[in-house]
């Protein structure tokens, strides 16, 4: 295998060897001053990231014992390739009309859920719960949060929705973004909610 030296200019030396493969392959160098730059100097290449941020201040009816997709909070991505992995990362902030202890949080990619234990009897399952913040005398104007994610491997290159959900032991309603009680009043706070999505090997 042939190879140049490039002796250094107070020490050491550069060597360029030829690769072993056979067949004639050009190295053009640029016409102009300027540095080569080494594998290590290539930036990574840019991550994809998707995100519904959501500051709409609705409310959702829910049937009991039923996985329902929480309105405004899913996203859409295509992963670059079929080995890439999606991390998807839900923060919901809201109140519930009644039984707010009896929830559980999900993830669903498109119509099937990720992420969740195996199904056990009767129980309800998910990935967490919300926090419960209020005393009692303040059950309506308190709000809850659930901040939570899950890694997927989707393991396709099309357009893949994620929607977080909520699955209720009881029929109630939840009010996304604001409390249930709807007054003008200082203490009656608005808040956001979001689902990001993106690509992490």
């Amino acid at each position: 295998m042939s190879s140049i030296v490039i002796a250094g200019n107070t020490s050491g030396a550069i060597t360029i060897a030829a690769p072993a493969e056979a067949g004639l392959n050009t190295l053009t160098l640029p016409a102009s001053t300027g540095t080569v730059a080494l594998t290590s100097d290539i930036p990574a290449p840019v991550t994809a990231l998707v995100q519904t941020y959501s500051i709409t201040a609705s409310s959702q009816s829910l049937t009991g014992g039923t996985t329902t997709n929480m309105t405004g909070l899913s996203a859409t991505i295509t992963p670059s390739t079929t080995s890439k992995r999606i991390k998807v990362s839900v923060r919901w902030a809201g109140e519930f009309s009644a039984n707010r202890h009896n929830c559980v949080f999900g993830i669903k990619r498109g119509s099937t859920a990720v992420g969740n234990p195996a199904p056990a009897g009767l129980r309800n399952i998910g990935i967490t719960t919300s926090t419960i913040n209020f005393y009692s005398v303040n059950d309506d104007s308190t709000p809850e949060t659930a901040i939570y994610s899950y890694v997927d491997s989707p393991a396709t290159t099309s357009a893949t929705t994620y929607y977080a959900t909520v699955t209720m032991a009881t029929s109630v309603t939840v009010y996304h973004n604001q409390t249930v009680s709807t007054s003008n009043s200082i203490d009656r706070e608005r808040l956001t909610s979001s689902i990001t999505l993106e690509e992490v090997d």
